[in-house]
């Protein structure tokens, strides 16, 4: 039996824990879930996610949103580790896992590359988790997601993450990329 422990990130930490299955019911009542589709998030998010939203943001040139071909892995280095980049498959709607940044897969104990975000998920559950891809695919607009949870290394949290769409055709998200701010607890 598997359990996540999600909370509220503040900038002493980490507050109003509660643990929660992630394969089967949850034990207690878990608080609504922490995410913004605004870019309200920007007032108060960590400066390494202020700084990824400036670059993609720089990539979209009056577009909606950057093209996959837009970003630079050169330019991303400083990113890099903590990225995911997730295909958006349409008809049925799915969500498959092309890169996992280095972070992101010590932080899992696994590498879900190839797998589905249903299967190789990170996260409180794998409906709120599948929610964030969902909002971002069809709203376009940014999820800023501050449901942080332990990783499988000891005194490394998963923290907040923020995904972004991308287009090739400028209309249609065909891809999400996220990013992570992993936090190392003392």
């Amino acid at each position: 039996m598997r359990k996540n422990v999600t909370g509220h990130r503040v900038e002493t930490g980490w507050i109003a824990a509660v643990a929660v299955q992630v394969d089967g019911p949850v034990n207690r009542m878990k608080p609504e879930y922490d995410r913004i589709t605004t870019l309200d998030f920007l007032d108060s998010c960590p400066e390494s996610i202020r700084a990824f939203y400036a670059y993609w943001d720089s990539k979209r040139k009056g577009r909606v949103m950057p093209s996959r071909a837009d970003l630079d892995p050169i330019e991303m280095k400083v990113f890099l580790s903590s990225i995911i980049l997730v295909d958006v498959k349409r008809q049925p709607l799915d969500f498959i896992y092309r890169l996992v940044g280095t972070k992101e897969v010590e932080a899992r104990g696994f590498d879900p590359t190839g797998q589905s975000v249903a299967k190789g998920s990170f996260g409180a559950t794998i409906e709120d988790v599948l929610t964030n891809y969902r909002i971002v695919s069809e709203k376009k607009c940014p999820v800023y997601d501050r449901e942080g949870i332990p990783s499988d290394i000891p005194n490394l949290w998963q923290g907040d993450a923020l995904l972004l769409p991308l287009s090739d055709d400028g209309e249609t998200v065909n891809m999400v990329v996220a990013y992570t701010d992993f936090i190392h607890l003392k």
